[in-house]
């Protein structure tokens, strides 16, 4: 959007008068509100919720994780390859509308968005088909990441995507522990598990009931299995 200048309108008595004050402050309103939104052109997807923009920026899909596609010799992550399928046959090469989520970018200067295609919430779409998994951040959208949360709960329900591999794994049917400030869940034994406050440790007897919950795993677990 081109930068406008903003003239200054001086009444005698040096304050603006009500209609031209209004008007004033509904164009700087909308501004501000639209700043953060914008469409763009989809040239790449990298997996399941990274993709690169026609103008090379890089987006990261808010609020959710896929399996990781394995690089420098490491094997893939179940259903990571599946994960891409989908989000590449939902955007690549279309025209996606990206609303900024949370700080906007994060430490590898992503884009941090929410995503639309056409009337798809691709965020959702992801999760709901059982190729992504909810995942907390607390400076996203409260009303947003519900929405993804009772998404993951249909997903697993109807036995969507990983979720009937996933959830007979056995460490899945053990007992984890939850951190309620982060929303993370960590085995038992695990070092970081051990340094959760009282009044912000819930125990899960289940991994299945952690996601249920809106928790998901600490990534330095490793627990999603590789193909092999």
């Amino acid at each position: 959007m081109p930068k406008g200048k903003i003239k200054i309108i001086n009444s005698r008595s040096g304050v603006l008068k009500g209609p031209v004050f209004i008007l004033l402050f509904c164009c700087l309103f909308f501004s501000t509100a639209t700043a953060s939104a914008f469409e763009a052109k989809v040239r790449y997807v990298i997996d399941g919720d990274t993709f690169i923009l026609s103008n090379n920026k890089h987006v990261r899909i808010a609020g959710i994780d896929t399996p990781e596609i394995g690089r420098d010799g490491k094997a893939d992550q179940y259903y990571a390859q599946q994960a891409k399928s989908m989000l590449n046959k939902l955007i690549l090469g279309k025209r996606v509308r990206i609303e900024s989520a949370g700080k906007g970018t994060d430490h590898y200067k992503r884009i941090i968005g929410w995503v639309y295609v056409d009337d798809v919430f691709v965020n959702s779409h992801m999760i709901r088909n059982g190729a992504a998994f909810f995942y907390f951040h607390k400076g996203n959208d409260k009303g947003k990441q519900k929405l993804l949360l009772q998404a993951q709960r249909k997903a697993y329900d109807e036995k969507k995507g990983f979720w009937p591999v996933i959830s007979k794994l056995k460490k899945f049917n053990e007992p984890w522990v939850g951190n309620k400030n982060s929303r993370r869940c960590f085995l038992p034994g695990d070092k970081y598990a051990k340094k959760i406050s009282r009044k912000n440790k819930v125990n899960f007897f289940s991994l299945g009931e952690a996601f249920y919950s809106g928790y998901s795993p600490a990534r330095h677990l490793n627990f999603w299995p590789a193909v092999k």
